[in-house]
């Protein structure tokens, strides 16, 4: 029996490479959207524990130290608006690279599910002409006896 030959097999082949390179694109896109959410809780905690510092030395409040600690809050929190609108685009842009990994990958499946297909049906067919092959043997082999 003769092995099956997918025709499309470079295309399927290229196709394969274009959904590995999509899948690197939104691993990173991925990635910067954590790293970025993982800034803004950084941010967050830091403001929070200069919240809870204590402004007191002895029995007198340092208001210098209390001004210094609103200036560094505001400025957290400054910080976090901008890292969560730099997330907002990061988390648009991700969708769009996993819209467009979804759409090669789809190219490629369809692909896949033919090469498959193609392949049953294929070796379904040998095995018919095998059996066929096989029942005229045995069939030549029975009129040659009774002759």
């Amino acid at each position: 029996m003769k092995r099956f030959r997918f025709r499309l097999e470079r295309l399927l082949e290229l196709r394969s490479y274009r959904e590995r390179q999509w899948l690197a694109k939104l691993a990173t896109a991925s990635g910067h959207c954590i790293r970025l959410s993982h800034r803004i809780t950084e941010t967050s905690e830091a403001a929070r524990g200069a919240f809870y510092t204590d402004i007191r030395r002895g029995h007198e409040l340092d208001l210098s130290l209390l001004t210094y600690r609103e200036h560094y809050i505001n400025r957290m929190n400054l910080e976090q608006r901008k890292l969560k609108k730099e997330l907002e685009e990061k988390l648009r842009r991700r969708s769009e690279v996993q819209k467009k990994y979804q759409e090669v990958s789809r190219d490629k499946k369809v692909l896949e599910n033919l090469k498959s297909k193609r392949e049953s049906e294929y070796y379904a067919q040998a095995k018919l002409e095998e059996f066929k092959i096989t029942d005229d043997l045995n069939s030549s082999q029975f009129i040659r006896k009774s002759q």
